[in-house]
């Protein structure tokens, strides 16, 4: 059996006119050509949710901003979570500059990324047109497309997960310690993103194990290989777990505990819940694959087309189908899901699905799969370009996505040049407010979370007195502050409030700041420029 072969032989068989695309005419027997109509998909794909994203929303989602107040000090882990998403937006922001836009640009690259090494999956178990029409049908989940603006754990994994995929089954299916040495460093990317990739490594063993080309002791050997990488490339987070106490397992256990949601429900009806909600992700992907079956059903087969079995066969239906399966089972067993936590489930799920599209000549296949992904993907950007942009404001409604960010950060600017000879240095609040101003403020200052010095290493205590700080915060929170900020509050010598309209049009709710200023003890010994 060579592995360079298509599941669809094509020996023999007419090929159609080529796909037409304005001027230029695609053949989507040809690997080459289909491709290249994948890579402007991606483009387009990626063009239209930053720019629907960046001109709807005046704030980005809530984990974008928390990635960019993280962002602040390059750390080996972070109160919740592993540090490579951090590592990753920093990297664009560097680039490209400190702008909401770079985070939608940095969530959908990841996105784009794991669409293309899918592809490279599917090219290993079926022809190309097929491979291409999964991959466009799979831009549809809505983890790749509305959730795919988010630049959080979940989205950022996405890409390291296909590569460990990817790389996984080229190794066992070609070999060579290259091979394994790139699944282990893949395998390392996935942990230090979130640790819900032990979902995804224990699928991947529980394939291995069950594949007839493991029954060997070099593969395994293969296998030791890449988790030693992986240990290696992660050991630098464990030592920082050791170090600060491990505050991100801390946060896991609150996680499965269902301590970190406001749900009511219990055991049974969060695991239906769980279950409810991937279906309801996963739906546009499966009304698109239907609506493609239903539409291609009165035209004529692709002639002499045969399905070959493969090992590659099982290896996307435990891919598809495992993570979820595997994740429910925890579920039965007593762990209280989150719906967030399956958002990397889906990365091959397209290619399974492919197993009830008929086989038909490609060049229609391919049409018929590209003009079903334009129309519910342009559908998908429409309703959230008006849904956060021009219904919230109707509405008068305060959401994220059209929250002062700007017009706050201005004024709080203003407020401490009222009253301090020297720039903001320091803001202290919670994740949402203080991140905001920090993004759009003129000297970026550094955000003091909670004025807790584990979630925010960066701001040491002793820098309060040289270099003053800012309190805001959301006057709906004054009853609830930790109590190191009422202790911030109490040594301010200035306070007061500020006032802002919610909405774009000026009208509906207002958004309501307490400021207050602590004045620097020693302000020429500010370490922070």
């Amino acid at each position: 059996m060579e592995s360079s072969k298509d599941t669809i032989s094509l020996d023999a068989q007419p090929h159609g006119a080529g796909l037409r695309l304005g001027p230029w005419t695609l053949d989507m027997h040809s690997r080459r050509d289909a491709g290249r109509l994948l890579v402007a998909f991606l483009a387009f794909h990626a063009l239209l949710w930053v720019l629907s994203s960046a001109l709807t929303h005046r704030a980005p989602p809530w984990d974008n901003i928390e990635q960019l107040v993280w962002q602040q000090s390059l750390q080996w882990g972070y109160y919740k979570h592993p540090p490579f998403p951090t590592w990753w937006l920093s990297f664009w922001t560097h680039l490209l500059g400190k702008q909401i836009w770079v985070t939608f640009f940095a969530a959908q690259l990841s996105v784009v990324l794991m669409l293309y090494m899918v592809w490279r999956i599917g090219l290993l178990v079926m022809s190309p047109a097929r491979a291409l029409s999964a991959v466009l049908l799979s831009s549809l989940l809505i983890y790749h497309g509305i959730h795919g603006i988010m630049a959080n754990h979940n989205t950022v994994q996405l890409m390291p997960v296909a590569l460990l995929l990817w790389t996984g089954l080229l190794a066992v299916r070609e070999g060579g310690w290259w091979r394994w040495l790139l699944a282990g460093l893949a395998a390392a990317l996935c942990m230090l993103t979130k640790y819900s990739a032990l979902i995804w490594l224990a699928v991947l063993g529980l394939w291995m194990i069950q594949d007839v080309r493991m029954r060997r002791l070099r593969p395994w050997l293969g296998a030791g290989l890449a988790l030693l990488v992986a240990a290696v490339l992660f050991a630098p987070h464990v030592q920082w777990l050791l170090r600060e106490g491990a505050p991100s397992l801390g946060y896991v256990s609150k996680a499965v505990n269902g301590e970190n949601d406001a749900s009511q429900l219990g055991h049974w009806g969060r695991l239906l819940n769980f279950v409810v909600i991937q279906f309801g992700r996963a739906l546009p992907l499966l009304l698109a694959t239907g609506l493609m079956v239903w539409l291609l059903r009165k035209q004529a087969r692709w002639p002499g087309a045969t399905t070959l079995e493969r090992p590659e066969a099982h290896f996307i239906s435990f891919m598809a189908l495992g993570p979820v399966l595997l994740t429910s089972l925890l579920g039965v067993a007593g762990v209280k899901l989150g719906s967030a936590w399956a958002a990397t489930f889906f990365v091959v799920l397209g290619l399974w699905l492919m197993r009830f599209v008929p086989a038909h000549e490609p060049n229609r296949m391919v049409r018929m799969a590209l003009l079903i992904a334009l129309v519910f993907e342009l559908l998908m950007a429409l309703s959230q370009a008006l849904t956060n942009g021009w219904l919230v404001d109707l509405k008068d409604r305060p959401a994220r996505a059209n929250f002062p960010a700007q017009n706050l950060a201005a004024q709080v600017d203003a407020v401490w040049r009222r009253h301090q000879p020297g720039p903001l240095h320091i803001l202290v609040g919670e994740t949402w407010l203080a991140g905001n101003v920090s993004v759009h403020a003129p000297t970026h200052p550094l955000v003091f979370l909670d004025a807790d010095p584990q979630k925010s290493p960066w701001v040491k205590p002793e820098m309060i007195r040289q270099c003053g700080a800012m309190l805001v915060i959301d006057v709906r929170d004054l009853g609830q502050l930790p109590a190191a900020v009422d202790d911030l509050r109490e040594q301010a010598y200035a306070q007061g409030r500020i006032d802002l309209p919610w909405t774009r049009r000026g009208t509906g709710p207002h958004l309501q700041v307490e400021w207050s200023i602590v004045a620097p003890e020693k302000p020429g010994l500010c370490p922070v420029q």
